[in-house]
């Protein structure tokens, strides 16, 4: 999941916090200490400076709130070194702000943790460690210098080194880092993958070492041994791969061995850059294509077996309502005949029976062409056979459709029509399919008799359908569910209400199969509903033609 801009918005106990603080103090302040071992400038500005990088996971992980965790330990770290008090506070201030714009950066531009997308890990490369990282070597040198304690002639210098060692810290060990966290969707390494891990870290340092100790400039011959650990092991063999051979160069730049024993500083620095920044993009930035391909690979695959899924659901689904459909048919046409009596009058007490078994049959058939309608639309783009229709004929006609439901529920339904005629572009049936949904709605789901009331308007080439209920009406959790498919209301009042869920769901893709849309135009509890289905007007010339 993308990270939001507030990294971590949970506010944990008293005792909690300040665990955390001194957590991340500790930490930082330890990781510190061993790092002067590799300083390059006055004893405390070094080519790899790892709390960045914790100070920058800590951020990350367990919110802003770190902060000053992280502050107290850097003034920790700086006052022995620092000219003086005030001076070290400063450089404090600039440890503490690196981290924290780097996290808003991340932030802002969606940064996974996982580090398992390309945008990832150049996200972390660009903003967590090359822009980021400039706010501290910036209010650390200008320290320096201000102090007296590092010549003005030296600042460029001083701010490279600065730089590079925090931007290498973010580089080689927030990677490192975040794999160790459990939010890792890889499975674990185990005892034996976490050996084999080992020995490959390892052999990689030393031969690291043994390239640095000549001058024919062959260090870059370790990074193919990075990229096969990147590609083997993912992240979690290429980060700590990655952070052996940059401390085994570091610690080589500082005892002037191979390449850089007749080096200046600023030569040093940049060939630790250099090589650093080959680290990093051999390793963690590979592992995150090679993750990404994966998990490509994977989605294509499921995409592959749920298509096929669907095509069985959709098959067997066709095939039941072709089994089902001829029976229903007859079952309804001699309800039908009965009803009408074209086969003879029918004793007056069978007359509430028969609107039962056709209301009942009505509700079959229209559970069976939700589901089929819903079946086609998983399996591909619904299809309309669209052309000029009398909006006002398909409204009457479905208002008619719902008179005998109407009569048996004791429902008032009237429609609000022009005397002129309102041509639409559309599918008449679909229309009708998606009014039967609407009308049917407002029937079944009110405490009180119901009262529908359909109209038409029309203005700026479109016209609005109207429905409007007397019934129970929705809250705002339900509103957001309401085309879902399968949702249906959580009213206990009308938990027996059969039914598929998929109304208006289907109802909605059949208007845009119409290029129209279909709205909750209102609703209050207890009050009443009113949906909008808003279509085209036809062209003229479709209009003459027809």
């Amino acid at each position: 999941m993308a990270m939001k801009r507030a990294v971590n918005t949970v506010i944990p106990k008293p005792w909690q916090y300040f665990l955390r603080l001194a957590l991340v103090g500790v930490t930082y302040w330890v990781a510190a200490r061993l790092s002067l071992n590799l300083a390059l400038v006055h004893g405390q500005v070094t080519p790899l400076w790892p709390p960045t990088g914790i100070a920058l996971v800590a951020i990350l992980v367990l919110g802003r709130g770190v902060a000053p965790g992280i502050a107290l330990a850097a003034f920790a770290v700086n006052l022995p070194l620092g000219p003086s008090a005030l001076g070290a506070a400063f450089i404090a201030v600039g440890n503490t702000l690196a981290p924290l714009v780097s996290a808003e950066l991340l932030a802002r531009a969606g940064f996974r943790p996982e580090l398992d997308r390309m945008r990832d890990a150049a996200a972390l490369i660009l903003l967590g460690a090359l822009v980021g990282m400039m706010v501290s070597a910036t209010v650390g040198s200008l320290v320096l210098v201000l102090s007296g304690t590092v010549p003005a002639t030296n600042l460029a210098a001083t701010w490279a080194v600065w730089w590079t060692g925090d931007a290498m810290g973010v580089l080689l060990v927030a990677p490192f880092l975040l794999n160790l966290l459990p939010h890792r969707v890889a499975p674990p390494l185990g005892w034996r993958g976490a050996a084999e891990v080992a020995i490959v870290a390892a052999g990689i340092g030393l031969v690291t070492y043994i390239l640095f100790q000549n001058r024919y400039r062959l260090e870059y011959l370790v990074l193919p041994l990075i990229m096969a650990a990147a590609w083997r092991y993912r992240l979690r063999g290429a980060a700590p791969a990655a952070l052996v051979a940059s401390i085994v160069a570091i610690w080589s730049a500082v005892n002037g061995n191979g390449p850089f024993a007749h080096e200046t500083l600023l030569e040093k620095m940049v060939t630790l850059q250099a090589f650093n920044v080959s680290l990093s993009l051999a390793s963690f930035l590979l592992a995150s294509f090679v993750d990404a391909r994966e998990k490509n690979e994977q989605m294509s695959r499921l995409y592959q077996s749920a298509s096929l899924a669907i095509a069985a659901k959709t098959d067997a689904i066709n095939v039941a309502a072709q089994e089902l459909g001829a029976p229903l048919a007859v079952l309804t046409s001699y309800l039908a005949l009965l009803a009408d009596g074209k086969l003879g009058p029918a004793p007056a007490r069978w007359t509430a029976v028969l609107n039962v078994m056709a209301d009942k049959a009505w509700h079959v058939n229209r559970i069976m062409s939700d589901l089929l309608d819903a079946a086609r639309i998983e399996a591909h783009p619904l299809k309309s056979k669209r052309s000029p229709v009398d909006l006002r004929e398909v409204v009457l006609s479905a208002v008619e459709r719902a008179r005998p439901r109407a009569e048996l529920n004791g429902a008032d339904i009237a429609a609000t029509l022009d005397s002129e005629p309102v041509e639409v572009e559309a599918d008449a049936r679909q229309l009708g399919r998606i009014l039967d949904n609407l009308i049917h709605n407002g029937l079944t789901y009110a405490a009180r008799p119901p009262r529908l009331r359909v109209s038409v308007t029309t203005g700026a080439a479109r016209a609005v359908v109207h429905v409007t209920d007397n019934g129970v009406g929705m809250s705002e959790s339900e509103r957001a569910r309401i085309f879902r498919p399968f949702h249906r209301g959580k009213d206990p009042a009308f938990g027996s209400v059969p039914g598929s869920g998929l109304g208006l769901y289907v109802s909605r893709q059949l208007a845009e199969a119409n290029e129209g849309k279909l709205t909750l135009e209102r609703t209050e509890v207890g009050l009443g509903t009113s949906f909008a289905l808003d279509l085209p007007l036809a062209r003229p010339e479709a209009v003459k033609s027809n």
